[in-house]
């Protein structure tokens, strides 16, 4: 049977557990032909498994929360990892004296920029400033995070520690990161696996055997992270940095396994989220990404 897992942006090693499968023929051996599919937008997987287009994509738990999406049902998570604004040094002394900032974001507008604000305003807080939502301009820019602070922005919103947070001390970038514990927000900084109730109704099987296959993946990786790294430059095509190296030694002991749907890892999010009046999604429709 072929499967498409479409990915929420770039490959990149938080997809090892995913990629194991294909290198070592694990798939196959379960007469699986699986592809990993790099969308134009952060939001095309998710889209495309509610019309039912694909039957996979795994995205940020976030996503779980600031859209109704019927028909979703989560699978599992299979990383996480501490995220949330990654600040030039200088930028941070300036926003906490009380100038304005920019930040890049690979997605802008409604909930997301409201949680970025709400984190960067409580952070703030601790250090003593008050600051105004407005202080905190949030552009649409990509997912190229240092790249975009290298050319003008003050910092970048929803970077990950294990990526973004290596490749600023790899570049001895004079920064900040302000998580979203930090700033008073449950961690959502993973990857969850996600599919539409009508194939996980008709394909229950193929389902459990995909699950199965990428916790073995997971757990391969945390247990040896030298074939992690055989397993990402294999196939990947790149050619081995030990930037990269590091990346992958930071990323493996944040692989989760095995992959299990588990309401209860998510709801504490969730509820704080609409607790806080910023969740489109209510307890029916949260409880409705764990039914059959």
């Amino acid at each position: 049977m072929k499967l498409q897992i479409a990915l929420e942006w770039f490959l990149n090693p938080d997809h090892l557990p995913l990629i194991a499968g294909i290198t070592e023929g694990w798939y196959r051996e379960a007469g699986l032909e699986v592809e990993l599919v790099q969308p134009d937008d952060h939001y095309d997987g998710l889209a495309a498994v509610a019309a039912g287009e694909i039957a996979f994509a795994c995205n940020e738990p976030l996503h779980m929360v600031d859209a109704r999406r019927p028909g979703l049902r989560a699978l599992g998570c299979f990383f996480e990892t501490e995220g949330g604004i990654l600040l030039h040094a200088d930028s941070a002394r300036k926003l906490l004296a009380g100038e304005s900032i920019r930040l890049a974001s690979p997605v802008a507008g409604g909930v997301t920029d409201a949680i970025a604000r709400e984190i960067v305003r409580n952070w703030s807080a601790k250090q003593g400033t008050a600051i105004e939502p407005v202080a905190v301009a949030i552009e649409s820019a990509g997912f190229m995070h240092l790249e975009n602070m290298q050319n003008g922005f003050d910092g970048a919103w929803l970077c990950f520690a294990n990526f973004e947070g290596v490749e600023a001390r790899a570049a001895g970038l004079e920064h900040v990161f302000v998580t979203a514990a930090m700033g008073d927000f449950p961690n959502f900084s993973a990857l969850e696996l996600f599919s539409h109730a009508e194939f996980l109704q008709q394909h229950a099987g193929v389902v459990d055997s995909l699950r199965a296959i990428i916790s073995r993946g997971a757990q391969a990786c945390i247990d040896d992270p030298a074939f992690a790294a055989r397993t990402w430059y294999a196939y990947s095509g790149n050619t081995p940095d030990p930037l990269m190296d590091a990346i992958i030694q930071d990323t493996c002991p944040r692989l989760v396994a095995p992959l299990l749907r588990e309401r209860r890892r998510w709801h504490r999010m969730w509820s704080e989220f609409e607790a806080r009046g910023m969740s489109a999604v209510d307890a029916a429709d949260f409880d409705a990404l764990y039914s059959a």
